[in-house]
């Protein structure tokens, strides 16, 4: 019998990169993240979207910091999926 994996909830960029602002923000080292970036992932099979920037006031993310950010968005991955922005509005 196969198992079948269940369907992984949609988010918008903006619901993502909150979400993974808020895993942040709980870690000292963070305190100087201003914002994160997500955009869609091309070539992978396992999540169809991924971390393109992270912004922290001075410039510099501490690899600490990075880390935290990488690690929030894998678990989020494996929960979410992005919501395409041509999605958003759809009214029908």
């Amino acid at each position: 019998m196969t198992e079948v994996a269940p369907a992984k909830r949609l988010k918008t960029a903006p619901e993502l990169e909150r979400m993974i602002l808020v895993e942040m923000r709980r870690h000292a080292v963070c305190a100087g993240v201003a914002a994160v970036t997500v955009r869609e992932a091309s070539g992978r099979t396992d999540t169809n979207w991924e971390v393109a920037h992270i912004n922290a006031l001075g410039g510099q993310v501490p690899p600490a910091c990075h880390a935290v950010c990488m690690a929030a968005a894998s678990r989020l991955q494996q929960e979410f999926e992005l919501l395409p922005e041509f999605e958003w509005d759809m009214d029908f």
